[in-house]
């Protein structure tokens, strides 16, 4: 509390104007431990972690005080913290005084936000080299205002863009980032109403010293700066202005600082939402743009797709994940902010998936930028008839002929999770689901292939009522290809080895996840796989391209069906299953590899038959590894290992 013989305590006794003595509240004393701070730190400097602390009771105390209190200390605790501020404070103490001013005006008499913007401001005008930690508190304070109460002060704009070009000749990077702070705060708080002069300076200080200054946090603070411009409209600024700001952001996203590009990234997004929405752009005083506007319509190739498909080099994975996340930006402003129905969304999509069509084999880096703009950007967007709409419509795409098999991936990618988000599979889509995610699985493309059976797999968690079907149609369709590639030599048999390949996939999948579904399995399914795999393996084509390729699905499917089914499903013929193993390890390894004319796809074989081995080796050998029958099953087990430790030591050396 204060001294009894200081001022501030004379005047609570005996009154403002000499009338009835004022009790000195709590907010009352701490206004007058402020000032004696502010008084002693004309000698030495004031102690950070007091002032920290005093700030934070006093920003406690504005809590509670009534409004009749505050206006009474007003004035005087403004003029102290503005004194603490402009003799240097370090960076916690300027960010709470500057809250305080702001507080304090907006629970006391706002009329006073006048004339201390105005104070503020003659301080920074007026000082030569001042002490920069100075001069950021009082631009730091000074944006608190503009944040708070920038429409009622938007004639002060044009010099307060002034003195944020010369704050930023400062050498210290904190002065310049506050600066351009001040400057972000005055943009979103003048709400676009300022003259047309302070915005365009505020533009020219941002694009040539902001956005390429040295320091990262300068180069932050400019991106925000921009980020502002858009959310009030663009005010003063043209369609060139947009396009070179939207470039220079396109550049930033391959800073080496990742919250630079975030920054950018945030930036580009609500510049181009703006673009194309010429109704939102305002011109000088605040005024709307009339409706023959233009819009901008190549922005999107421009600077999203264009630079997605040429990025290269060393920075193109820090370039296209920046990109990406202009894209979910643009879209959460022209839906949220600018009211874009989540049904046009869509429209969108296939400006999005554009960037994989020129790819003939994925890019893995693209296809998962890609994929985070259709979940985030959209699907999650969308209510779920819309997102039913959406399915639909994604589904249509794939009956294209002309559609890559990069963009085929990813459509299915997102078909799974549009369908696990709606819980339910559309009327719509059933009926298009031949022509689309099951003519898939015969695609020439294995990633396609493998993308289908994913996708199906969701449609049976989804719709458990249809796995029987679904498992019925794929051993009747292996089936049948079994028999068509015992004879089959000519053109068709690549696409008859890929549906092979694709029809094995899908049943695999249905397989492993058939236990955990609510109905359960079909009685008939673990004997119908495995006297199909039993097939595939000992009764393979004499066409040595289509053998590898029964054998792959056979083992494809046992090592499924091994490490997804009870073992009390397979009990009765699991010496059986053993010896199907027989073949490919025991034998003379050097007589085996001399017949091998496609190396590679022997050794995606062997590989799934190592992965049916180790499912066998769960689920029947490690329970019983311990008793007395244990030997049984183990020993076998023991010499087919040693028999693939030969094999790979064939293939190595």
């Amino acid at each position: 509390p204060p001294a009894p013989s200081s001022p501030t305590f004379r005047m609570a006794k005996r009154g403002v104007a000499g009338g009835e003595p004022i009790p000195l509240s709590r907010f009352g004393a701490l206004v007058a431990q402020l000032e004696s701070v502010v008084a002693s730190a004309r000698q030495k400097p004031p102690d950070a972690l007091l002032c920290f602390d005093l700030l934070s009771e006093l920003s406690s105390a504005l809590d509670e005080a009534p409004k009749d209190t505050i206006q009474l200390w007003q004035r005087k605790c403004e003029d102290a913290l503005q004194s603490l501020l402009v003799f240097g404070a370090c960076r916690p103490v300027r960010r709470l005084a500057s809250s305080a001013m702001g507080r304090i005006i907006q629970k006391g008499d706002a009329i006073s936000v006048y004339s201390r913007a105005s104070t503020l401001q003659g301080w920074l005008v007026d000082v030569k080299r001042a002490d920069p930690m100075a001069c950021a508190g009082a631009a730091q304070c000074l944006g608190e205002i503009y944040h708070l109460f920038g429409r009622k002060i938007t004639a002060g704009l044009i010099e307060t863009s002034n003195i944020v070009g010369k704050l930023m000749k400062y050498h210290e990077d904190f002065v310049r980032q506050d600066a351009l702070l001040l400057l972000e705060n005055a943009l979103e708080g003048s709400g676009g109403g300022g003259s047309g002069a302070a915005y365009l300076e505020a533009f020219r200080i941002i694009m040539r010293g902001g956005i390429s200054d040295k320091s990262y946090i300068v180069r932050v603070a400019a991106a925000r700066c921009l980020k502002a411009f858009a959310n009030i409209g663009g005010p003063g600024l043209g369609m060139a202005e947009l396009d070179t700001s939207m470039s220079c952001c396109v550049k930033g996203l391959e800073d080496n600082v990742s919250a630079v590009r975030d920054s950018f990234a945030e930036a580009l997004g609500a510049i181009l939402a703006l673009a194309v929405n010429p109704d939102a752009q305002v011109t000088k005083g605040g005024k709307k743009q009339n409706a023959s506007a233009k819009k901008f319509d190549d922005g999107i190739q421009k600077h999203l797709i264009l630079p997605f498909v040429k990025a290269n080099g060393a920075n193109a994975k820090k370039l296209r994940v920046g990109l990406s996340l202009s894209w979910v930006f643009f879209l959460q402003m022209i839906h949220m902010k600018y009211g874009t129905l989540d049904s046009e969304l869509q429209n969108y999509a296939v400006q999005v998936m554009e960037i994989l069509q020129g790819n003939g084999s994925p890019d893995p880096h693209a296809l998962a930028c890609v994929l985070y703009v259709l979940r985030v950007g959209f699907a999650d967007q969308m209510t779920e008839p819309t997102q039913g709409e959406f399915l639909v419509f994604l589904g249509k795409k794939l009956e294209s002929s002309n559609y890559s098999a990069p963009t085929r991936v990813t459509t299915l990618r997102i078909l799974s999770y549009l369908l696990r988000s709606l819980g339910e599979v559309p009327s719509e889509f059933k009926d298009i689901l031949d022509n689309t995610v099951v003519a898939a699985l015969s695609h020439s493309s294995a990633n396609v292939r493998v993308e289908a059976a994913l996708t199906l797999r969701a449609l049976a968690e989804v719709d458990p009522t249809c796995v029987g079907g679904l498992v019925s149609y794929g051993i009747t369709t292996l089936h049948a290809l079994r028999e068509t590639l015992s004879f089959d030599k000519g053109k068709n048999l690549n696409h008859e080895l890929d549906s092979l390949h694709g029809q094995a996939t899908v049943l695999a999948t249905l397989v492993a996840i058939s236990p955990k579904l609510l109905l359960g399995y079909p009685a008939r399914l673990p004997n119908s796989v495995l006297e199909l795999s039993k097939k595939m393996l000992n009764g393979f084509s004499r066409n040595p391209v289509a053998a590898i390729a029964e054998r792959e699905a056979g083992w494809l499917l046992l090592a499924s069906l091994l490490a997804s089914m009870p073992k009390e499903e397979l009990e009765d013929q699991v010496f059986d299953v053993l010896l199907l193993w027989a073949s490919p390890f025991t034998g003379n390894p050097e007589s085996y590899l001399s017949h091998i004319q496609d190396w590679a796809s022997e050794l995606r074989v062997l590989s799934v038959a190592i992965e049916a081995l180790t499912a066998f080796i769960r689920s029947f050998v490690s329970p019983i590894i311990a008793t007395a029958n244990g030997g049984i099953l183990l020993n076998p087990v023991l010499a087919y290992l040693g028999g693939c430790v030969k094999f790979t030591a064939e293939f190595l050396f």
